[in-house]
């Protein structure tokens, strides 16, 4: 049955509200058939769920990179949500979803009328966080997506990944030296590109978009040589490549460390590789849920991730890679205060039980948050920067920052608000804020034209559950833009439609023009003179020079001392990269 043209032209079905109506398209593996969906703003989608854009990874393609999918004869029912590629923990596998190594299918959303734009609509593809190691796409649903951005001419892809030892396994040699989980994303990336035409899609005006680790993923596409020339643009919200959870994680040494727990005695990469092959996912998670990454940062972090090897990242530094790719167009934004979520700052009842945040690192109650001082800052700081981890300079380390935080402008008699939030903008510039700075200077300094953005707005309903720690935290846009609600204390009220309504027109014109400024918000390039940034409020404005007093702090601190603790390197581990892979 061939298909081809149904979205450049006319439609086979009529725009019906009824998810029961058929609608089909080809791709260049064969026919499929998805779904009419109208949302209750009037906008009419064609939904497609599920379309494979490789071969199952599950038997001898497990730890191999992605395969093309093989060509399907009958008409493919893309109509629901594939399972969810396995997470690193049995932490993360709930009974609503369902998990497979057999997971890597793509969803699209696509405005139901043709474009009247003969080259077809942008394409926005997004890719979701999790910190390489949990997180799926079947909570993007399509709803808002189809109210968002279908709405505005746009059609969306989510993509899913292989994740943990499924996607980021490594043996450090040049048969398996990891990032399996990167090139399931230039795989979706070929898969969409070539086969845009028949959603509808400009093939030549891709723009890929990502949150927290999907960020960090955007930001490795964007320079490694074997992506960045795959798509056009790019949005990067809340996580970059030189972030420390996305550059500094031990895949290879936890690689080993499952396969020996579960009784490989062979230290041979070939042996290590086959025993784990041989092995049942629930036998592997067994092991996997028990280890975590050795990092005081993230004690509870299950950590595989990206590997600088010499072949997705063609054995270069994020800044000699930053200075050779592309100087595509981004958008790059943060979150206010992104650690507020993981510091112990939160008393609210959906985090966990006995008031545990989200995250459960550190995990205060209400009543010790009320006693929390200096000390407990302290204690944080002597975590993080502890000797095992940073090396002989720890006590210099610990009190250069200690004597930043605690004790630099604070104020007469500091209460506990003031050392709560402390620690919240402490663990921000530990594990997001500072890497995102640093790398916007170094892409702007290189010509690539950015525009920064930071979001700074909470529901009151929300806010009111964050006692001390007042800023935006990690992940709190996502329920704008997506159907799953992060905050059930979260509405979308007048003040929430019109941020909304901002943050989505702006991704829309960049999609189209490659700025997002609009009528309404005026979203002003970055430069290293005023460092501009546009603040998502419900009244937008520009701010100058965003957390320059931080950011002169940890410029200073990196340069006086060996290990860098916002990356989790040494310098020479930074400026020569990983070691060649065996």
């Amino acid at each position: 049955m061939d298909l081809k043209g149904v979205f450049s032209g006319t439609l086979t079905t009529p725009l019906i509200s009824d998810e029961s109506i058929p609608v089909f398209a080809q791709t260049e593996y064969g026919a499929i058939e998805g779904f009419i969906h109208k949302a209750d703003d009037g906008t009419v989608a064609n939904i497609f769920l599920g379309i494979p854009y490789a071969k199952p990874p599950i038997e001898e393609l497990r730890f191999e990179r992605p395969v093309v999918p093989e060509p399907w004869n009958k008409i493919l029912e893309t109509k629901q949500f594939r399972n969810s590629c396995i997470p690193y923990s049995y932490t993360y596998v709930k009974k609503k979803h369902q998990f497979s190594e057999d997971c890597l299918y793509i969803n699209v959303i696509a405005p139901s009328k043709a474009s009247e734009n003969p080259d077809g609509y942008p394409i926005l593809i997004f890719i979701h966080g999790g910190g390489f190691y949990m997180g799926d796409v079947t909570g993007s649903g399509y709803d808002k997506i189809t109210k968002n951005f279908a709405s505005r001419g746009l059609i969306t892809v989510t993509v899913p990944y292989r994740l943990g030892i499924y996607g980021f396994m490594s043996l450090g040699t040049k048969e398996d030296p990891g990032n399996i989980g990167l090139w399931d994303q230039i795989a979706a990336l070929k898969f969409i590109k070539s086969n845009a035409i028949y959603f509808g899609g400009n093939p030549n005006n891709l723009i890929v978009w990502g949150q927290s680790a999907g960020s960090a993923s955007v930001d490795l596409l964007t320079l490694s040589p074997h992506s960045r020339n795959l798509f056009d643009k790019a949005i990067e919200g809340s996580a970059v490549a030189s972030c420390r959870f996305a550059e500094s994680q031990p895949s290879t040494e936890l690689t080993k460390e499952i396969a020996f727990l579960m009784g490989c005695n062979s230290t041979n990469p070939s042996d290590i590789k086959a025993f784990l092959k041989a092995q049942t996912w629930q036998n592997i998670l067994d092991v996997s849920s028990t280890i975590c990454v050795k990092d005081p940062l993230l004690p509870n972090f299950y950590a595989f991730g990206p590997r600088y090897d010499h072949d997705f990242f063609d054995g270069k530094t994020i800044e000699q890679l930053i200075q050779e790719a592309p100087k595509k167009s981004l958008i790059v934004g943060l979150m206010s205060l992104e650690g507020a979520g993981f510091t112990g700052t939160q008393t609210c009842k959906f985090c966990k039980p006995n008031n545990v945040t989200i995250l459960g690192l550190l995990g205060k109650s209400a009543s010790e948050l009320a006693k929390y001082s200096a000390e407990n800052v302290t204690d944080a700081i002597c975590q993080y920067a502890n000797e095992a981890t940073v090396g002989p300079e720890y006590q210099e380390i610990q009190d250069d920052i200690i004597n930043y935080f605690i004790f630099h402008n604070a104020p007469t008699n500091p209460n506990s608000s003031f050392y709560i939030q402390k620690n919240a903008e402490l663990f921000s510039d530990l594990m997001f804020s500072q890497q995102i700075l640093y790398e916007t200077d170094l892409k702007v300094e290189a010509g690539w034209p950015i525009y920064f953005y930071v979001w700074n707005y909470m529901s009151a309903t929300v806010q009111n559950t964050l006692p001390a720690a007042k800023g935006a935290w990690h992940s709190a846009e996502l329920m704008y833009v997506f159907d799953k609600v992060t905050q059930p204390q979260n509405v979308l009220g007048p003040e929430e439609i019109k941020i909304q309504k901002y943050y989505c027109d702006a991704f829309a014109q960049f999609a189209y023009s490659g700025s997002p400024t609009t009528f309404e918000n005026k979203f002003p390039k970055y430069d290293l003179i005023n460092r501009r940034s546009l603040w998502i409020e419900p009244t937008l404005s520009i701010k100058l020079n965003f957390m320059e007093e931080r950011r002169n702090f940890w410029r200073q601190h990196t340069e006086k001392f060996n290990f860098n603790i916002l990356r989790g390197r040494t310098r020479s581990q930074i400026i020569n990269g990983d070691p060649l892979d065996g």
